[in-house]
């Protein structure tokens, strides 16, 4: 084999490795009303909960909301799964306590997450 193949392997072989470095796109985001349509068509909790954790969400809920959720057929196992994930970013980074860190949409819920572009430190 002669330099001028093995170079042309050598660049061959290296696309290949870089064009298995794509990203994909993230998963768009998942909206309260999206979860109370996922719920009401009769989606598995399962389901819909993979879709939040794909979206990256946290969902910032105030007890009547969450009471509100469940009066709409929203699954026990979804409720505590939005209620977690304010927990568990509020433990990753204290900061998004801050209401400003918070992107109230149109439906008057408010929301965060890297998504949003909402937290640029403690995205990761």
């Amino acid at each position: 084999m002669n330099i001028r193949n093995l170079y042309l392997c050598s660049i061959f072989a290296l696309g290949l490795m870089l064009g298995g470095c794509a990203t994909t796109p993230p998963a768009p985001p998942v909206t309260v009303a999206d979860i109370v349509k996922l719920s009401s068509a009769g989606v598995a909790p399962e389901q819909i909960i993979d879709r939040m954790k794909a979206a990256d969400m946290v969902y910032r809920l105030k007890a009547s909301q969450l009471d509100s959720l469940h009066q709409q057929g929203v699954s026990d196992k979804v409720i505590d799964y939005m209620q977690q994930t304010y927990l568990d970013a509020v433990r990753r980074d204290q900061r998004v306590e801050d209401w400003n860190m918070w992107w109230q949409g149109p439906d008057g819920y408010f929301y965060g997450g890297c998504n949003f572009g909402m937290w640029p430190y403690a995205c990761y």
